[in-house]
């Protein structure tokens, strides 16, 4: 056993992005004794919340190689009183899942202020702070909620022994904090989608597999599906009610709903062109979606909003900003595609496989462990 991580994931247990588990499964895959415990966020539940925990598969229906935690907190979850009474309570839900701390990773992807106390009041072998999203620029965060993520981010920071960033726009800003940064952005299973290469997918046909929620652009979807009349697209994903509502009706606009990750390469071999139709904002600035790597692993030609940290890929991928221009570029890269463009995006995503990005992560760990 090379040792315990306690992962703080900033996704939920059997959500329809994979991302967190897969890591996590790789890791215990390698020895690690994981407990995976699900997210907190930073505000007060709403009853939509709620409802969407209920209708997750549980651990028992999706079984895991390592243990799901799901801690609780008293709502209003900072009013006076209840806030002390919860930073308590967090950090004991948290450590009976815990041997002993000073052979722990504690590895937190969303510095939610009630795990401060956790944080600082133990002496773990290694804290890491995996900085995925600017969450600052996410929805619903209020300018009390944003001083409060940075002020908990803040003395996260002042403790973490590593860092890892998804995006350059992100290691930027957390270099200037913290002395020991890592680019670490999203991986893909090149293996698995690979042999997607060698299908042409059907004619006239884009897929975009994702939620369709708050970075997703149903207006644009809605318009480009409008301008490709001639052609399906395939919106595969959970879709939030405002997304359903403008798509639904089109004609050539097919909605899946949530998918397995195991269906994926299935999914992207239909389609000849696959899509990243996200909103244009600081939030999606700072990203490179996991689906974008995806895309190129499985040999598609990609089309997507404009992302500053996904410049870096600009020679392979086309970025459009407009419903005209977003749909010229996917007549266009159906037009240059060909099987020596596929295997070329198929080597590009290569750098980006798990076993290279879990060798980094673990390198990066156990150097701090032994700094």
């Amino acid at each position: 056993m090379k040792g315990d991580i306690l992962f703080y994931s900033d996704f939920p247990f059997a959500f329809h992005n994979t991302e967190a588990e897969e890591k996590m499964t790789r890791f215990a895959a390698r020895g690690w004794r994981v407990v995976y415990v699900e997210p907190l966020g930073i505000r007060n539940p709403r009853p939509r919340h709620v409802l969407r925990a209920l209708r997750r598969p549980s651990a028992e229906e999706r079984p895991a190689p390592f243990e799901v935690v799901s801690p609780k907190l008293l709502p209003p979850r900072r009013a006076p009183g209840v806030g002390a009474l919860n930073r308590r309570w967090l950090a004991r839900q948290l450590l009976r899942h815990v041997d002993e701390p000073s052979r722990t990773v504690l590895w937190l992807r969303f510095a939610t202020p009630e795990l401060v106390r956790l944080v600082e009041g133990h002496p773990w072998r290694v804290v890491a702070y995996e900085a995925v999203d600017d969450h600052t620029a996410g929805p619903g965060m209020t300018d009390r909620l944003r001083s409060l993520f940075r002020e908990a981010e803040a003395r996260v920071l002042v403790r973490a022994d590593v860092v890892f960033a998804w995006s350059e726009p992100i290691r930027k800003r957390l270099a200037v904090l913290h002395p020991n940064v890592h680019l670490a952005t999203a991986a893909v299973d090149v293996e698995e989608l690979a042999p997607v290469a060698d299908r042409p997918g059907a004619e006239r046909t884009a897929v975009f597999a994702g939620a369709l929620g708050f970075r997703f652009d149903e207006a644009l979807a809605a318009n480009v599906a409008r301008l490709l009349s001639d052609w399906t697209l395939i919106l595969a994903g959970p879709a939030e009610p405002e997304a359903e509502g403008v798509l639904a009706g089109a004609p050539n606009v097919l909605l899946t709903g949530r998918f397995e990750h195991g269906q994926l390469p299935q999914l992207l071999a239909r389609g000849r062109v696959c899509l990243v139709p996200y909103r244009v904002n600081a939030f999606t600035d700072t990203l490179v979606p996991v689906k974008l790597l995806e895309y190129l692993a499985a040999g598609r030609p990609v089309v997507s909003t404009p992302m500053r940290a996904a410049e870096g890929l600009a020679d392979i991928v086309s970025f459009a900003d407009g419903a005209e221009a977003f749909a010229h570029a996917v007549r266009e890269a159906d037009r240059g595609d060909s099987p020596e463009e596929r295997r070329r995006r198929v080597e590009r995503a290569r750098p980006y496989s798990w076993e290279r990005r879990i060798d980094e992560l673990e390198a990066a760990i156990e150097e701090a462990a032994n700094g």
